[in-house]
């Protein structure tokens, strides 16, 4: 019998029944009641995607940076963790996008 030559896999036929997920990640721009800052530091602690939250000057009190799954995480974040933040007056989200 004769031998059959093996060609090598592609990488797409390799991945096609895997799910590729790019991660998202944001930049939230906090208007906060000052006197409250600090308290909303503590909170932004305690929120898992929060990777890092420094407090700034100009228009904006607080700088956070998140991290999630996709677009849909970071907002549910913002929405559900941040925004209901005591002293929390305004949250701006500018997602990252990749050239």
């Amino acid at each position: 019998m004769e031998k059959l030559e093996e060609l090598p896999i592609t990488f797409e036929e390799l991945l096609k029944d895997v799910e590729i997920k790019m991660a998202a990640s944001a930049y939230v721009l906090i208007e906060a009641n000052p006197s409250e800052i600090p308290s909303i530091l503590k909170a932004l602690a305690s929120v898992p995607n929060v990777k890092s939250a420094d407090v700034v000057t100009g228009i904006y009190d607080i700088i956070v940076y998140l991290v999630g799954e996709d677009q849909n995480e970071i907002g549910r974040v913002v929405i559900k963790d941040i925004n209901s933040i005591p002293g929390v007056k305004k949250a701006t989200t500018c997602m990252v996008v990749k050239l």
